[in-house]
């Protein structure tokens, strides 16, 4: 409705109608140098929504999440093509079995017996070009206070990056 109002000259009104008195201020006003219009006001976009329901954090893909610890003020960003809840369940996974090469978010939580905020993953960023995510991955990982990501994720990062990135932060 806004919109139509910044199309209608200054000489004409808007105005709703109920049953014919439309028709008769029409009458009224004719010698006034007014045009009168019909706006209703149940239009189809007020019942019906028209853009698609809002993806759930977990089904959301070609994102950069970050995961926070519980226990402290740590953090892990990564990214993923996949949906989130998959990389989510492979991170529970690594967790879980420990095997002899272990990731920063296992070492984290098997060192100092921390869990992970696993039902808050935050997706801070999406991107749906490889490249930009990894980009925007590593501008994350340097904004972190705590971070636990490795610092040779960051090694590809270009020094420009870094410059703008220190007068912002």
């Amino acid at each position: 409705m806004r919109r139509l109002y910044s199309h209608l000259s200054e000489s004409t009104t808007s105005t709703s109608s109920q049953s014919n008195s439309w028709f008769n201020s029409r009458e009224v006003v004719r010698d006034l140098n007014v045009n009168l219009s019909f706006c209703s006001l149940n239009k189809l976009n007020c019942f019906i929504r028209p853009q698609k329901d809002r993806l759930s954090n977990l089904q959301k893909k070609n994102v950069i999440y970050k995961i926070n610890c519980r226990d402290c003020d740590a953090s892990y960003v990564g990214q993923t093509k996949r949906t989130l809840k998959t990389r989510v369940k492979e991170h529970k996974n690594d967790i879980r079995k420990s095997d002899g090469n272990l990731s920063v978010l296992s070492e984290h939580r098997l060192e100092l017996n921390h869990e992970f905020d696993w039902d808050d993953v935050e997706v801070v960023d999406s991107e749906r070009w490889l490249y930009r995510r990894r980009i925007t991955e590593m501008l994350h990982i340097k904004l972190q206070n705590n971070g636990l990501n490795l610092q040779s994720d960051t090694d590809f990062l270009h020094h420009s990056y870094l410059s703008i990135l220190n007068n912002l932060h």
